[in-house]
């Protein structure tokens, strides 16, 4: 199957491999797909819900600002959970 994308999510598609959050455009594309054919993440009552909890430690102010140390630190622990035998979810890059 040949698709032809607009030029907005061409450029989403090639940056999302950029950052390695994907291996190729192939897998940011079933990736997106999946969320959508997930009913329960189209269900406006199931997205709220989710995103309660989230959104009221936001308010409290318990977040934490992205940043490159983050991300550092985010993958040494998932080396380390993997060096362990844990199972390191495939969007999880280290």
């Amino acid at each position: 199957m040949n698709i032809a994308l607009p030029e907005h999510i061409r450029r989403f598609v090639e940056q999302e491999v950029e950052s390695g959050r994907f291996e190729d455009e192939q897998q940011v594309i079933v990736t997106a797909l999946e969320w959508m054919a997930d009913d329960h993440r189209t269900d406006p009552d199931v997205l709220a819900e989710l995103i309660a909890e989230p959104l009221a430690q936001v308010e409290r102010g318990e977040t934490t600002p992205w940043s490159d140390d983050l991300m550092d630190r985010l993958s040494q622990e998932a080396e380390r959970n993997a060096g362990l035998g844990h199972q390191v979810p495939d969007d999880i890059k280290y």
